[in-house]
């Protein structure tokens, strides 16, 4: 191992890959979106002294030089259910070269426990409009780790344990580290499954909605939403409407959405730099209020002043293009 090569080398390369991390990093945030989703995305070049070790260590194992190492850049995507997972690997199959992958639980036995997290080398596309400009960057190889946010809290605390899976260490502490894992990949089944039962539960209409807009709010206004608020505002406003109304709300909102949605687009890129003008634009709210102006407007314009600010229904009613008296 020539370490004053692997550190020419690294000279040489490190702000090739900033700069991919950086073009990486805006463009998942920019673009992750569009499949109704808002993870944490963050991305870390690694340390001279990181690369020297990791090179030393896989050389007890087999071949290895510098030029095998495909996570001199780290991309990370953090979601907060499972089943987002999926979402994640569709996407990145459709915009990234992907080169490898490696699925964490389908390598496992099934008496085995460790974290489970989705591992990814990959590269640009240059066919891909906002990296056609960087073809200097197409070759350089990265690791793009995909994982929930259970998977992440285990990761970091196997690391502060020091603990590995092959460690050689007692039955007894070998189980005791069992149980804790088993409580995080528990964690994330009983999460989704919770979730899946409030959205499914029959007296639920005000989760129910909710979380059947938030993932809008993720795609066009690109941002995360005040939850507390939401549901204030979803519950007050459901008690506007009859029965008739809820379940046509239900049945029909997502119609309402994609037939609407150039403008919807249109209205959100337009104010996107005025958004702490209007906060309702950044609630999932917003595409419950539009739909009842739509469809049962009085119901909304009655009662509207009990509860709320005649200036805030305004604003909604200027940017959808609705004025009711």
């Amino acid at each position: 191992m020539d370490i004053k090569q692997i550190a020419d080398s690294w000279k040489e390369d490190e702000p090739k890959y900033k700069e991919l991390g950086g073009l990486v990093t805006e463009f998942i945030k920019s673009t992750i979106t569009e499949y109704e989703i808002l993870p944490e995305i963050s991305y870390r070049t690694k340390e001279l002294l990181s690369i020297v070790k990791k090179i030393k260590k896989k050389l007890r194992e087999k071949e290895y030089s510098y030029d095998h190492l495909n996570d001199k850049l780290g991309v990370r995507i953090i979601c907060t259910f499972n089943d987002e997972m999926q979402k994640i690997d569709e996407y990145l199959y459709k915009y990234f070269e992907i080169k490898k992958v490696e699925r964490k639980h389908e390598a496992l036995d099934f008496n085995k426990l460790d974290y489970i997290s989705n591992h990814y080398d990959a590269s640009i596309k240059t066919i891909v409009k906002q990296f056609s400009k960087h073809s200097h960057l197409k070759d350089c190889v990265f690791e793009i780790q995909v994982r929930t946010l259970n998977q992440h809290a285990w990761s970091n605390t196997a690391h502060s344990l020091s603990y590995k899976q092959e460690a050689d260490i007692s039955p007894a502490l070998k189980r005791k580290v069992y149980r804790l894992l088993s409580l995080y990949e528990i964690a994330d089944d009983e999460f989704s499954a919770v979730n899946k039962a409030l959205i499914e539960s029959p007296g639920s209409n005000v989760y129910k909605l909710l979380r059947k807009l938030e993932s809008k709010v993720y795609k066009y206004a690109q941002v995360d939403y005040d939850r507390e608020s939401s549901l204030f505002v979803i519950d007050i406003i459901l008690g506007f409407l009859s029965e008739n109304e809820i379940q046509t709300v239900f049945k029909e909102i997502d119609d309402f959405i994609q037939t609407h949605d150039k403008k919807i687009q249109r209205i959100f890129d337009e104010n996107r730099n005025r958004f702490y003008e209007i906060p309702f634009l950044t609630q999932p709210d917003i595409f419950f209020i539009w739909f009842c102006l739509e469809k049962f407007p009085f119901s909304i314009t009655d009662n509207w002043d009990t509860n709320f600010v005649n200036f805030e229904l305004e604003q909604i009613q200027t940017l959808w293009g609705t004025q009711i008296d």
